[in-house]
């Protein structure tokens, strides 16, 4: 499947990836340390069930955000082969 794909689609899809990963771990340390500074809200997030919530939230906005940097790469890269 790699081979069929363009130059500019490989690209895009490396934008995005780097995107994600970067990112991902942002959101990793940053929720790392959100509860290690607001122990309060941590324990009742956890006992209510929205920590998870909370998360897959946040990293959904992550994907939203890589799906998004790759597709602008790619439709930037595109708008060169006139």
């Amino acid at each position: 499947m790699a081979a069929a794909l363009s130059t500019n689609a490989k690209i895009g899809l490396a934008v995005g990836a780097v995107v994600f990963v970067l990112l991902f771990f942002k959101l990793i340390a940053g929720f790392i340390r959100f509860c290690f500074r607001h122990p309060f809200i941590f324990i009742l997030l956890l006992l209510c069930g929205g920590l998870g919530f909370i998360f897959n939230f946040l990293l959904a906005g992550v994907a939203i955000l890589a799906v998004v940097g790759g597709g602008l790469a790619f439709f930037v890269l595109n708008e060169f082969n006139g």
